[in-house]
């Protein structure tokens, strides 16, 4: 299995799309939002909520893309190969999200780099840790949510799909502007989402608290339910050829 997750990992970064779409685009406008003091107006630092936000947004992308890209892998008999290996459905979508997990790291890291240094955001090493490592365990449910997608949707619908996800989730989530700022019925259904709650534990460190142990048991709901989702759209293609 670690040998499929290293060519996965290699196909993944050969793509240009990822680097934009993953890297560039989630620094500039982190860069953006806090030249503009559009990060927070609720008594967070903006440098700080802007930061978690949009390295959050990035590692977002990162999982979709390499999830959605499955669709195009059934295009291109890339899964019908891979069903000749001894691999488990269970054990194909783990090496899928290990994939997912690795291609999150450099958003991840660009964005808090870009906040150290551009912006100033200052944390204690262990604080640092905490909150890169929390956006990178976090991101496993969207990693599962990606790879449901691609494996049940044909390239062209995943890729809308995704996109809807990827946007759509992160806006409703909070990636980009905090939910205090939303309408009361918008900031509730936000917090039952798996983007916010996923946020919420790096966002609750920089301010010196706790990741929430309600916003821990709701991301873990939600990626038992998303693990299911990628699995069972797994063996649907495999029935669908």
């Amino acid at each position: 299995m670690l040998a499929y997750v290293r060519l996965e990992m290699m196909r993944l970064f050969r793509d240009g799309g990822y680097l934009f779409m993953t890297l560039i685009t989630p620094v500039a406008m982190y860069l953006v939002f806090t030249n503009l003091k559009m990060g927070a107006t609720d008594g967070h630092d903006s440098a700080r909520y802007s930061m978690v936000g949009m390295a959050g947004f990035g590692a977002v992308g990162a999982a979709l893309t390499n999830g959605i890209g499955v669709a195009e892998d059934k295009t291109l008999g890339w899964i019908r190969q891979l069903r000749l290996l001894p691999l488990s459905p269970p054990r194909v979508v783990l090496g899928r999200t290990m994939c997912a997990m690795v291609v999150a790291v450099p958003p991840i890291v660009a964005v808090c780099l870009a906040g150290a240094v551009v912006n100033g955001v200052s944390l204690s090493i262990g604080r640092w840790a905490a909150v890169i490592g929390l956006l990178w365990l976090g991101i496993a449910p969207v990693a599962l949510l990606g790879m449901g997608i691609g494996y049940r949707l044909g390239a062209q619908n995943a890729q809308a799909a995704g996109a809807f996800c990827y946007f759509g989730l992160s806006l409703v989530g909070g990636l980009w502007f905090p939910v205090t700022l939303f309408p009361h019925w918008l900031s509730s259904v936000s917090e039952l989402t798996p983007i916010n709650r996923y946020g919420e534990l790096s966002w609750r460190v920089v301010d010196g608290h706790a990741p929430s142990l309600t916003g821990a048991a709701v991301l873990a709901a939600w990626a038992a339910g998303f693990t299911a989702f990628a699995v069972l759209a797994y063996r649907h293609s495999a029935r669908a050829t």
